[in-house]
């Protein structure tokens, strides 16, 4: 599991029905500092807003140590008293729990401040299915440059090759053993270069593989990778146009289109699952469309794969006693008759699927789920039929 499957998996897991959880995700990717002045002044604002809302809550104490430790990080960072190479930040507190965790990523977040009763975790969960890890496997005659990448940097920079011997003047039996001393050089440099590909994939077999280089050496060098290796292969490319790596250009270049690849490849996942999702929903199938039954769907754990639409807004209920939600206005919870408070849906649909081991897809709007109000799910089994309580009707029948 990634870094951030578990931070996921972690931050889904934390509740709290008394002091608020703090989620603040800032874009760090500052131009100047009339960006990193407003980002301050805006968290600043918002704190204000919280102070105010939240003053006669007995626990507002305890909020306030919460608050006073972000805007404190927050000043820091806008004072660049911590690491800058970061363009993402994303921070999840609460005094109460003694929860403070801080993200730091390549890709910038948008810029949001929310105080609930879990963490927000909507734009984390979308870094995490549009920076898929990936094993970039620069292929020449003399082995293999390899990068491994994940959440859009480069984590792992490794070069496998061994020089092949020198070109000399002998003709003959000398010249032809020669050549075929340095055909067997480059299979070895190729070899060993492809064990470590297989390595790196076998330690994460969720990452997509790209070759780069010349056609015929790729072609040869994809024959010594296993078959579940070549499965996992997203794109063969040419060399970068940059062969020395002054200043780092290479890795630049190749991250550049290494991201430039993934996110083509995401966006046609996307438009397939989207499609998927609404033919299998049409024939009555594992899947289900819009608001009212995924939410029915979220209440029986029955979610294998959410797809969301980034704006997504929908506020609805959750019960303090069964845990269960609904879509509708409810005084009381439909299920057990217990109190009820407001949530925001698209995160706490989120939450639920990935605490249930689900698999979470954030996308761009697309005129084909935005039909469904952005939102749909494919099912792990159909489940029991029953009403779905709490969605058409603003008080629970007794």
């Amino acid at each position: 599991m990634s870094p951030i499957d578990s931070a996921l998996r972690e931050l889904a897991g934390i509740r709290s029905d008394s002091d608020p959880i703090v989620t603040c995700y800032l874009n760090t990717r500052w131009a100047d500092e009339h960006q990193r002045e407003r980002v301050r002044l805006t968290v600043r604002e918002r704190m204000r807003w919280v102070r105010t809302e939240y003053a006669d809550s007995p626990w507002f104490d305890r909020l306030e140590r919460t608050l006073e430790r972000v805007e404190r990080y927050v000043e820091e960072l806008c004072r660049q008293e911590h690491d800058e190479s970061w363009d993402g930040v994303a921070i999840f507190a609460c005094d109460g729990l003694g929860l403070w965790r801080t993200l730091h990523f390549g890709q910038p977040f948008r810029n949001q401040f929310a105080v609930g009763d879990s963490p927000q975790l909507l734009q984390l969960a979308r870094h995490a299915d549009d920076y898929e890890p990936a094993i970039v496997a620069l292929v020449d005659a003399g082995g293999a440059r390899v990068f491994e990448t994940a959440l859009g940097e480069v984590i792992g920079d490794a070069t496998i090759e061994h020089e092949a011997p020198k070109l000399h003047k002998m003709g003959g039996w000398s010249q032809l053993h020669f050549q075929r001393h340095v055909r067997q050089q480059i299979e070895r440099n190729q070899k060993e270069a492809a064990e470590h590909v297989t390595f790196l994939f076998d330690e994460d077999p969720s990452s997509h593989v790209i070759l780069m280089g010349p056609d015929r050496v790729v072609a040869s060098f994809e024959n010594l990778l296993p078959q579940r290796v070549r499965d996992r292969i997203l794109c063969r490319l040419a060399n970068p146009r940059e062969l020395s790596d002054r200043e780092g250009r290479v890795r630049d270049e190749v991250m550049a289109r290494v991201l430039e690849e993934i996110a083509e490849h995401e966006r046609r996942l996307e438009d397939r699952n989207v499609e998927a999702a609404v033919g299998e929903a049409m024939r009555g199938g594992l899947a289900v469309l819009g608001p009212q039954d995924v939410v029915l769907a979220a209440n029986e754990g029955r979610i294998h794969r959410l797809l969301i639409e980034d704006g997504f807004e929908a506020t609805g209920w959750r019960c303090r006693n069964c845990d269960a939600i609904g879509i509708a206005a409810m005084a009381a919870c439909g299920y057990c008759g217990g109190e009820t408070t407001t949530t925001h849906l698209g995160e706490e649909l989120i939450r639920r699927v990935i605490e249930n081991d689900g698999e979470v897809d954030v996308m761009e709007p697309r005129a084909r789920l935005h039909f469904y109000d952005g939102i749909a799910a494919f099912l792990r089994h159909r489940g029991t039929a029953r009403p779905a309580i709490g969605y058409a009707v603003e008080q629970p029948a007794f």
